[in-house]
């Protein structure tokens, strides 16, 4: 008896000896692999799942690598993004927007791309993503708005082909709003870049010659114009995107610039709304082009996986990846394959998929003039500082304009040549 006992007990002590051994052994080889960080933009809420198995893809295809995924709040992009990079150990291939990327690249902080790398995007796409001529990230996924309107109050009001330019909704937003009480137009026009987007419309991109000097302030006198007039809302100096769109709900006015995702918004929360809308191209001006919104990847030049982080970005962004990633949030691939897919080719009248096609033929006009790559956010701040001192001034003579002009100039001129 006592003899089977010890047989028992020495059987159990190899056993827990080779199960531990081969746990170590396990854990030795899972510890190993090298990690491939990820962070991304406030993903996880709609396309978890499908980034994590194209992570499991990945691994299956690159054993030597374990992928670490971390979805960062957009609000705390930017700040973690810049304290990683200035570590020595930043993540390998990060999810940011073009102003800051640039910012990064001109510190020499990126890894630049070669033309293998991007040879699957769309090249309109790619140049927006290029300093001193230089590929320094790869375009991620992009927007391009629409213009939404109240076909009713258009149609009664109005009639006929609806406009595609800001100078055509000046000439008729009198009439709109003496036929239906509501202002014209309304937009987030003193947030961020939108109304240095309408400015590059008109060619402006430096104010260094009198040709931008007087097109810039025809834009400005053109909304000074529609403020004082009541032709958009008051309070449109104060109100972000969603509060336009929800101005637009609510019967307050009859256009707006906006994305698919607010347009299904708009569906879900104000249906008698919605069935009186139509969509069409965005508004433009006198070049005729149109502007986007565009999301990159970037690798940090300190990344010690660049090749790895190289082909993750490319598996990221690949015509399934991409044509699954517009289903699930309703945003534009940037991969040049998936946008021949008839999702952005063939769409139905209902305005959401209506809008998809219009935003996706919209790529191929793309407007090219911006302020430049230096001090973006400043020259955006003092764009949309000058628009406020205009539109809230009781002064309406041209030479107040002019002044205001006349110094937006100066600070812009400083700021670009200012790193």
């Amino acid at each position: 008896m006592r003899k089977n006992i010890i047989l028992f007990l020495t059987a159990v002590l190899l056993m827990v000896v080779s199960f531990t051994c081969f746990s170590y052994l396990g854990l030795k080889k899972v510890s190993s692999k090298k990690k491939l960080v990820f962070w991304s933009i406030q993903l996880k809420p709609v396309y978890e799942k499908q980034i994590k198995e194209i992570i499991d893809r990945f691994e299956a295809d690159n054993p030597k690598y374990r992928v670490v995924w971390v979805d960062i709040p957009i609000q705390e992009a930017q700040k973690r993004t810049l304290a990683s990079i200035l570590s020595s150990t930043p993540p390998d291939l990060i999810n940011l927007n073009p102003d800051f990327s640039v910012m990064l690249a001109q510190k020499n902080a990126l890894y630049i791309f070669n033309e293998e790398n991007y040879s699957q995007f769309h090249t309109g796409l790619v140049e927006r993503l290029k300093y001193n001529n230089k590929v320094y990230a790869l375009p991620f996924y992009v927007t391009s708005p629409v213009t939404v309107y109240n076909k009713e109050i258009y149609d009664k009001c109005i009639g006929g082909k609806f406009i595609k330019t800001y100078d055509e909704l000046y000439k008729i937003s009198p009439k709109i709003k003496k036929c239906s009480n509501t202002s014209s137009f309304v937009s987030s026009i003193n947030e961020n870049d939108v109304f240095a987007k309408i400015l590059n419309k008109y060619g402006v991109k430096n104010l260094s010659n009198k040709d931008e000097i007087e097109n810039a302030k025809d834009v400005y006198s053109m909304f000074n114009s529609m403020y004082k007039n009541n032709f958009i809302p008051k309070d449109i100096l104060a109100i972000n995107h969603r509060e336009a769109v929800e101005k637009y709900m609510s019967d307050k006015t009859a256009i707006m610039v906006a994305g698919s995702n607010f347009i299904k918004m708009i569906k879900q929360n104000a249906p008698a709304v919605y069935s009186k809308s139509a969509v069409s191209s965005q508004l433009t001006g006198s070049n005729g082009k149109y502007d986007i919104s565009l999301m990159n990847l970037v690798i940090p030049k300190k990344s010690e996986n660049i090749e790895a982080a190289i082909k993750f970005a490319i598996l990221l962004t690949d015509k399934e990846n991409q044509l699954e990633l517009s289903r699930v949030t309703n945003v534009l691939p940037a991969n040049k394959y998936a946008l021949e897919n008839e999702r952005f080719t063939n769409c139905s009248e209902d305005l959401i998929e209506k809008s998809r096609c219009i935003s996706a033929s919209q790529l191929n006009n793309l407007n090219n003039i911006t302020f430049g790559d230096l001090n973006k956010n400043a020259i955006n701040e003092n764009i949309n500082k000058t628009l406020e001192e205009i539109l809230l001034s009781s002064e309406t003579n041209s030479d107040f304009i002019d002044e205001k002009i006349n110094g937006l100039r100066n600070e812009i001129s400083t700021l670009q040549k200012n790193k």
